[in-house]
């Protein structure tokens, strides 16, 4: 290989990490945000528990301030690691997960409207009981 071609090469191999890093600077930006925003609205003392682990109840608060973006990739598929996990924070049964994403994916709109976009009102607006999910359920038949 001649010199010009493995210069350019290495040029383009620059270019392109230059790329991914401004790209993933942006995501980074945006989970940093959602996070700050969530954490500024509890007090640390809601959160953990007295050996300093996160308190169960807040662990589904939480994980949804940290993979906000994530999840709203995984809502809008109906299904993902992301919605997976979240519905085991949840402690929704294994047997009704697969109820838990479609009828998250059909909230998907409600879920993530311009001015609902938070941890706090997704969770708010997620019918993640199974209670939620059968009342759900029936208005649609």
């Amino acid at each position: 290989m001649n010199i010009m071609t493995s210069r350019g090469l290495v040029s383009a191999l620059v270019l392109a990490s230059a790329g991914l890093v401004m790209s993933a600077c942006n995501t980074s930006k945006a989970t940093v945000d959602t996070f700050a925003k969530f954490t500024s609205s509890t007090s640390p003392g809601e959160m953990f528990d007295a050996d300093g682990y996160v308190k169960q109840s807040q662990k589904a608060r939480l994980f949804t301030a940290v993979a906000f973006e994530n999840l709203e990739q995984d809502i809008a598929r109906g299904n993902g690691e992301y919605l997976t996990s979240l519905a085991v924070l949840l402690n929704i049964p294994a047997g009704a997960q697969a109820e838990f994403r479609t009828r998250a994916q059909s909230t998907y709109p409600l879920l993530f409207a311009s001015d609902r976009r938070t941890a706090e009102s997704l969770l708010a607006t997620l019918p993640s009981k199974r209670e939620d999910l059968r009342a759900d359920r029936q208005q649609l038949e």
